[in-house]
């Protein structure tokens, strides 16, 4: 079939097609000449605001969201795409009345819509509002377990860690193979200091299951300090993950990761060392650990949990030094622990926490 006698649904297909190759481009020239054909299918409209959202081209998504309320003003989809539009645009007020709008249209029962505008709220810090459509998500679907782990993600963002638990747990019980609920199950416990509760929700999920680094570090972490002795048998399946996960990344990206190994697995660290340099982790002005330790007593503790613990600080930062530059082209002091640390995390290499 040649382009001059496809349908509206033709166009949508084969864009479709694209955009999952993660050809982008070629699927907004198809949906653009779908319009320029067909210009009062709102569908076709909509397809193309959404991957123009994709591409980050949020303008010319809001211009094809507006383009296909138009023809229907109220096509539901394409009052989403037009609230996310116009939040990214800085139009918060009129991107919550689109979400409004589509509760008023009577689809507050409909639980991918408002998983999706919650999830759009979710990603853009809008944590209350987000609570809003996620209630009503997992109110909607009963059997679902999305909903209660998105509404547990944004309750820990809120500062509502024991809520957020129990809506985690009301997701794994939902769906016990909902892997993701059960690591940010495993990771809340984690940073509650909870490790063996902590351990036995990580365990539970297959290596290949689990996309986020942090969380593969958390579970060796874990692993050797609450089971020594078969330790090196039980992170092996999480070692292998972890260079699959690692195979894929910039140089960079590779770095931080090695760094972040850094800081775990050997007796001298403790739980939760790894996320030292979160935001507030400080003392009079100086970031410190659990342990209280300041400049120097940090970098000391990295070193001993490096591959050559038997090294000086100073070799340890001019050798760290050495593969940041190598890598990135970032210039370390290696001269002094607090310049180190300071110039490490402006750089970008020691920052890990989300």
């Amino acid at each position: 079939m040649s382009l001059e006698f496809w349908g509206p649904d033709d166009y949508d297909r084969h864009a479709q097609t694209h955009y999952e190759s993660g050809d982008l481009d070629a699927a907004v020239r198809v949906l653009r000449e779908g319009v320029a054909i067909y210009p009062d299918v709102a569908e076709l409209r909509v397809s193309l605001g959404y991957t123009e959202l994709a591409r980050e081209e949020y303008a010319w998504a809001r211009r094809a969201f507006e383009g296909a309320l138009r023809f229907e003003p109220d096509h539901e989809d394409a009052l989403v795409g037009m609230g996310e539009s116009l939040i990214k645009l800085g139009e918060r007020g009129r991107g919550f009345r689109a979400f409004d709008s589509v509760l008023e249209l009577g689809f507050s029962n409909d639980a991918d819509l408002m998983i999706s505008i919650g999830r759009i709220l979710l990603r853009e810090g809008l944590f209350e509002r987000a609570e809003r459509f996620l209630r009503l998500a997992a109110s909607a679907d009963p059997e679902g377990s999305e909903a209660p782990m998105d509404l547990g993600s944004v309750l820990q963002q809120l500062d509502r860690p024991q809520e957020a638990g129990e809506w985690f747990v009301r997701a794994i019980e939902r769906d016990p193979d909902n892997h993701d609920a059960r690591a940010l199950l495993g990771n809340l416990l984690y940073e509650q200091g909870d490790r063996l509760a902590a351990l036995a929700q990580f365990r539970r999920i297959p290596p290949g299951a689990l996309w986020d680094t942090l969380t593969i570090w958390r579970i060796v972490e874990l692993v050797r300090a609450c089971d020594a002795e078969t330790a090196e048998s039980g992170i092996s399946p999480y070692l292998s993950r972890l260079e699959e996960l690692l195979a894929g990344m910039r140089p960079e990206d590779r770095l931080i990761e090695e760094l972040v190994s850094d800081l775990v697995g050997r007796d001298e660290i403790t739980a939760g060392q790894l996320d030292m340099f979160r935001p507030g982790a400080e003392r009079d002005g100086r970031p410190v650990d659990e342990g209280g330790q300041d400049w120097v007593g940090i970098v000391q503790a990295m070193c001993r949990s490096s591959a050559q613990p038997e090294r000086t600080i100073r070799q340890y930062m001019r050798d760290t030094a050495d593969r940041i530059r190598a890598l990135t082209g970032i210039s370390i002091p290696d001269h002094d622990p607090e310049a180190f640390l300071k110039a490490s995390a402006s750089a970008g290499v020691l920052y890990i926490a989300d």
